[in-house]
């Protein structure tokens, strides 16, 4: 898989999660920029050209899932992460985005253990993170 097809699956199930909930805020999109570069190790370039309109305009929900289900293993467990913490990201976690995590680890072929360690994992790095009310000073 390349950088861009990387790129392009990460903000695919990234927009889908922050979506799932309220109007994605800004938390949430900072969280999954610095997710990309960070864990990911995206370059910028790759991470705009992955974003650009005309690039994701065309794809839907079910290119995503095809997506992630051919990611390798640990890269899977990345992007899980990275979901789930797009979620936490604002300490809340809506009915839309449970059935979307549901729907990536079914493509991901994850058992329960996996997908609550990446659960795991993303409320470690979700607490790190500023808070939208801390964020805009509430």
């Amino acid at each position: 898989m390349s950088d861009l097809d990387l790129a392009t699956t990460w903000f695919l199930a990234a927009r889908t999660m922050a979506c799932g909930g309220e109007e994605p805020s800004i938390a949430e999109e900072a969280a999954a920029g610095l997710f990309a570069r960070a864990i990911l190790g995206l370059d910028e370039e790759t991470c705009i050209a992955a974003k650009g309109k005309g690039h994701m305009q065309s794809l839907t929900l079910i290119d995503c899932m095809a997506m992630v289900g051919q990611l390798p293993r640990g890269t899977a467990d990345q992007v899980m992460t990275g979901v789930m913490m797009i979620a936490y990201a604002v300490a809340s976690m809506q009915p839309l985005q449970v059935r979307w995590a549901s729907m990536l680890a079914s493509s991901m072929n994850m058992t329960e253990e996996r997908f609550q360690r990446c659960c795991v994992n993303a409320r470690v790095v979700a607490s790190m993170l500023p808070h939208e009310q801390e964020a805009i000073g509430g």
